[in-house]
């Protein structure tokens, strides 16, 4: 990625001497790409909304591989945005990207925009949303015979189908999703997924396999997006009976450091959420309730959107169990 990077800035250098306002979006969006799966969100964020600005209908991309750079630079601010703790702004954003998508009606554009969306709506713990979306993205793959974003829809509609009951359907689409997808930056997120679903059906030694998995390719790439968020599940996995509670403090804790380097809210409250949780029963019976209010009011106060959300609305009801007994003792 590091290389990657060196690259994107000498594209980008080239574009600015040339005036070439078309090579501008694309290497502000080549750019973004490279930093966004070093964890650099804000960087990449910047980056993105340039890419986006400069872009003008009229612009032609007749030799670009792939997506369109300006819908490309519009779907991953969609993902940023979530992850540094704006759940509202990010369905504004999918909205728009998918929209755009739409109107262009160039199918590997549309297949990626759809991928991406439905990574939005599994953050957003909308089973039903992300099931539509990648149906869709499977359908135009399927079509078209784009095989990496098929491989990835057949991992988040897995996702989707484990959401609501269908686990055993679920994880074998997931592993179908992996074993198409093969390598590439993408792949630490597919596997976050896949220990998500082993988790939820009480798998926790092949949930924490798959994050091993994850964490490995992370550390290919120096930092990923999703780094956090598998250090928790890796937490979650251990507790759930795959090590000790001191490993999994120990995990739940390091994702929360990730979260606090990138500004990602999102995956930050999700591990306050999980560490609250074990300073709760730690203790027992009486529990460490203060401190594990104190662990997530803070990151809890932060947010100033999305509180219809399930992780805000978790987050909330947690919260409030863990004041009551303190506001009992003062009545």
């Amino acid at each position: 990625m590091e290389k990657a990077q060196h690259f994107a800035e000498e594209a980008l250098r080239v574009a600015e001497r040339l005036g070439d306002a078309a090579r501008l979006v694309g290497a502000h969006m080549a750019l973004g790409q490279t930093l966004f799966f070093q964890g650099k969100l804000e960087p990449a964020l910047a980056h993105f909304r340039r890419g986006f600005e400069l872009f003008d209908p009229d612009m032609q991309f007749p030799d670009w591989p792939g997506a369109h750079p300006a819908v490309s630079c519009q779907f991953f601010l969609m993902l940023i945005s979530w992850m540094l703790g704006y759940p509202d702004r990010s369905l504004e954003e999918l909205v728009a990207a998918v929209g755009s998508a739409d109107a262009l009606g160039h199918p590997h554009t549309l297949a990626h925009t759809l991928s991406f969306a439905t990574l939005v709506h599994i953050f957003r713990h909308e089973p039903p949303a992300a099931a539509d979306c990648a149906e869709r993205a499977l359908k135009i793959c399927e079509e078209h015979r784009i095989a990496q974003f098929h491989a990835i829809a057949l991992c988040e509609n897995g996702w989707a189908l484990g959401a609501s009951g269908e686990s055993e359907k679920g994880l074998a689409q997931i592993e179908q999703g992996l074993d198409g997808f093969g390598f590439g930056p993408s792949r630490h997120i597919l596997l976050a997924l896949q220990a998500e679903a082993l988790l939820a059906t009480g798998k926790p030694e092949a949930a924490l396999a798959s994050v091993a998995a994850g964490l490995k390719a992370v550390e290919k790439m120096g930092r990923a997006p999703l780094e956090a968020e598998l250090y928790r599940l890796r937490g979650e996995a251990l507790l759930a009976g795959a090590g000790t509670v001191g490993e999994a403090e120990a995990a739940i804790e390091k994702g929360i450091d990730v979260a606090r380097r990138q500004n990602a809210r999102s995956w930050e409250l999700r591990g306050a959420m999980s560490l609250a949780r074990l300073r709760r029963q730690q203790g027992r019976p009486q529990g460490r309730p203060q401190e594990a209010a104190a662990l997530l009011a803070p990151i809890y106060a932060w947010f100033t959107e999305g509180f219809d959300t399930a992780d805000l609305k978790e987050a909330k009801t947690l919260l409030d169990q863990l004041t009551e007994p303190a506001i009992a003792a003062e009545g």
